[in-house]
């Protein structure tokens, strides 16, 4: 038995705690004093579990100039992340069982951490066919990939998958609330996609969710938020919390939906802090610094982010901004919850998908520290406590802040 010792948090608390994990990479016991084959002491720093991320696009297949699932993976691995769960717009997209079958057989013994897939019905007809993917995809406006739907093929969607117990995770944009003008700088974006169109996109969810389980991807206002139904989960992006249009990003900064205003950006931070929103999760939708470079109206649609949602958070965890329980709960206990994954926890039974993190150990962050294949990070400069190990299934993944080991990383299923 493996054992490994800190100040862990464990039902809600951080204690002196050793966990013993056994040769199939489970928790066995948590106590005061264990004795094992091998003992790992991590005095003083926090042992919190392996953060979920609901929300990656790591573009492989057909995209992977721009990421794949070994780069993306390790840099999940960096920051904190034991699980990502992949997004479906990728080419060919992720439409169908064959297509769901071969991607899940390309990215097989590629993963430094563990993986579940996404997949995108284009109709209620191919949602029992898609039953293997962790949760369906959809998209209310174009985005990468082009899979938008109209409402009345969303509600067909919906009114199918109530029947699983899969959730739906809902790109919320009514694209007929967009205007025509041409953006050409982040505030302009945020004009063309306005905060209206997903407030009445999330208004349309909640009005025809019906029975199933929604949850509604990267909410970037208040109207949106105040808009989601009872019982229904949302999420939030560390580039929503963190960043906005008055940033000199140029299109770097362009993402959908948008960066909003820095009022808008404050007043997320505050509904979040105050638990009105259950998740973070990053949208790493990288792209390479070439694509960002052309004309701003002409640059795709997204950043990459999986390596920094918790070092950026621990920091302001770390400042006092933020509570220690509200950032595991948004990181890894509800992102599981909401794919119904058996993640996000530490105890006896589940796997031993760890992180260790002194708040006292601060670094800026740098598209170096990243190791992003797209060679760029949003958040450059800015500081982070960066995990100082991370484990999988007991596996030591990340030793001294830098990854040690890949390709450990498993299929992850839904097992409620």
């Amino acid at each position: 038995m493996r054992v490994i010792s800190g100040r862990v948090f464990f039902r809600g608390q951080l204690e002196p705690l050793s966990i013993g994990i056994d040769e199939a990479g489970r928790i066995t016991a948590i106590k005061k004093t264990l004795r094992g084959d091998e003992a790992i002491d991590h005095g003083d720093a926090l042992i919190l579990p392996g953060c979920v991320d609901l929300h990656v696009h790591m573009r492989d297949p057909g995209l992977t100039h721009k990421e794949d699932f070994p780069s993306g993976t390790r840099s999940a691995a960096i920051g904190g992340v034991t699980t990502v769960a992949d997004m479906p717009n990728t080419v060919p997209p992720v439409t169908t069982r064959t297509v769901l079958d071969q991607k899940e057989a390309a990215v097989r013994g590629r993963a430094t951490v563990d993986y579940a897939l996404y997949a995108a019905p284009p109709d209620g007809d191919a949602v029992g066919r898609l039953t293997p993917a962790v949760a369906f995809k959809v998209f209310m406006a174009e985005s990468t990939g082009n899979l938008a739907v109209t409402v009345p093929r969303m509600e067909d969607i919906l009114q199918a998958a109530a029947k699983s117990p899969k959730v739906v995770v809902i790109h919320a944009e009514d694209p007929g609330k967009f205007t025509k003008q041409k953006a050409t700088d982040l505030r302009g974006h945020s004009d063309a996609r306005p905060k209206i169109a997903e407030e009445t996109a999330v208004a349309t969810v909640a009005r025809l969710r019906g029975e199933g389980r929604v949850h509604v991807a990267h909410v970037t206002c208040v109207e949106a938020l105040d808009q989601v139904p009872a019982n229904a989960t949302c999420e939030v992006t560390p580039h929503h919390l963190f960043l906005d249009s008055s940033k000199p990003l140029g299109a770097r900064g362009k993402v959908n939906p948008p960066l909003r205003s820095p009022a808008d950006r404050e007043a997320l931070w505050e509904s979040f802090r105050g638990g009105r929103i259950d998740a973070v999760a990053s949208d790493h939708a990288p792209h390479t610094l070439d694509e960002k470079g052309g004309p701003f109206e002409e640059a795709p649609a997204g950043m990459p982010g999986v390596a920094t949602a918790f070092p950026l958070l621990m920091r302001r965890t770390r400042a006092g901004e933020l509570d220690l329980p509200r950032l595991v709960s948004a990181m890894a206990t509800r992102p599981a919850e909401i794919l119904g994954i058996p993640k996000g926890t530490i105890e006896v039974g589940r796997d031993a998908d760890l992180i260790v993190v002194d708040p006292r150990e601060i670094e800026s962050v740098t598209a170096k520290r990243v190791q992003y294949k797209c060679g760029w990070t949003p958040f450059e400069g800015m500081e982070g406590c960066f995990p100082r190990a991370v484990y999988l299934h007991g596996e030591t993944v990340v030793e001294d802040r830098e990854p040690v080991s890949e390709r450990h990383g498993r299929l992850v299923h839904v097992s409620r």
